[in-house]
């Protein structure tokens, strides 16, 4: 450093882009002191090698890093520094979502509109809710952009959650006080996966779902978490689930049993059912029979071609020992359903032979 040139205050001010008032600050805060000061004058001269340490100096004032960190993160290694910093920006950004939704709040009751004459509200348990969530949830994990998302209704009926990919589709029903009119809106899967994680800690979550929003609050109505909802057309997929024909024959297998043929690698892309009065076969090598239950005792065999892989994903959130699997013909889709929660509906497309 001797043997630099060195620049005056002003001059290194200008190169590293930090005022020289403040590059006075620094020096009396032990963050970026200069090179020589004059003991006559007191004139301050900086080395050109100090450029690289001022200008990081002027990033660190821009991103407000408190001084106590720049000091240290100047003094340390670079992995020291990186570590310092990895923290600050964990803290920045907690304080920083909790200002956006404080704001959100106080925006909704200064600025109230029409989407209070227009929403629904519900009172659940959280961790009922996080884990109807998350089995819903399940059908989305192949989904396109375009049909991503969990649908959301609420409305006299409850709390409806639906998803699909549009080879399966999942509905769950969860039983709610509800208030207000019936509204549908979709949330992100993302913001879904929040949810579950923030229910589950609650204990009873009051819910309110707008068009473009939905608000998750405490038992003592603090604010939890607020979602934009996506702005597409919101379709009735219970309507799916509701207006299902009525099953020419209803089949039932042992859960575990149909996991593991699931998981066979020689089942290839298509697995045949058929079913007949009161048993039902599904033909692999071996095959795995269960039984059936027709309305008929005479009914022909109902044969349907289903994908292995959709039906394994569907009987992965079953929860129960059993699996149901109504059958009403080769092309509507299957009604897989579990004997003991009967508020889930899982519809798997058939295939074309």
């Amino acid at each position: 450093m001797a043997d630099e040139q060195l620049l005056t205050i002003s001059t290194f001010a200008r190169a590293v882009g930090v005022p020289a008032s403040a590059l006075r600050y620094y020096s009396a805060q032990g963050v970026l002191e200069p090179a020589d000061v004059d003991p006559v004058t007191g004139y301050r001269y900086y080395a050109p090698s100090q450029i690289e340490t001022g200008v990081l100096v002027r990033r660190m004032r821009s991103a407000d890093v408190p001084l106590s960190v720049m000091r240290e993160a100047l003094a340390g290694t670079g992995q020291n520094a990186a570590s310092l910093l990895t923290g600050l920006l964990s803290h920045h950004g907690a304080i920083s979502r909790h200002r956006e939704v404080a704001l959100r709040d106080l925006l909704d009751t200064l600025r109230p509109d029409d989407r209070s004459r227009h929403a629904a509200r519900a009172l659940v348990p959280g961790a009922v809710l996080a884990s109807a969530v998350r089995q819903v949830l399940a059908a989305t994990a192949s989904a396109t952009s375009d049909v991503s998302g969990l649908v959301w209704t609420v409305g006299p009926r409850g709390i409806e959650l639906i998803a699909t990919d549009r080879y399966w589709l999942a509905h769950r029903r969860v039983g709610a006080q509800t208030e207000g009119d019936e509204v549908r809106a979709i949330v992100p899967v993302s913001d879904a996966n929040s949810l579950a994680e923030i229910c589950e800690r609650a204990g009873e979550v009051h819910i309110e779902l707008c068009g473009d929003q939905l608000t998750i609050r405490g038992a003592d109505r603090s604010l939890l978490m607020r979602s934009e909802t996506v702005e597409r057309a919101v379709p009735d997929l219970g309507l799916l689930v509701s207006t299902q024909p009525p099953a020419r024959v209803v089949t039932g297998f042992r859960r575990a049993d149909l996991v593991d043929l699931l998981a066979r690698p020689s089942l290839g892309d298509t697995l045949r059912l058929v079913a007949q009065a009161e048993s039902a076969t599904f033909f692999a090598d071996p095959p795995l029979h269960g039984w059936a239950s027709a309305p008929r005792a005479d009914c022909d065999p109902l044969s349907i071609l289903l994908q292995p892989a959709l039906l394994a994903a569907a009987v992965a959130i079953c929860p129960a020992e059993e699996v149901l699997i109504s059958l009403t013909d080769e092309s509507t889709p299957a009604r897989v359903t579990s004997p003991v929660q009967d508020t889930l509906t899982l519809l798997v497309m058939p295939m074309r032979a």
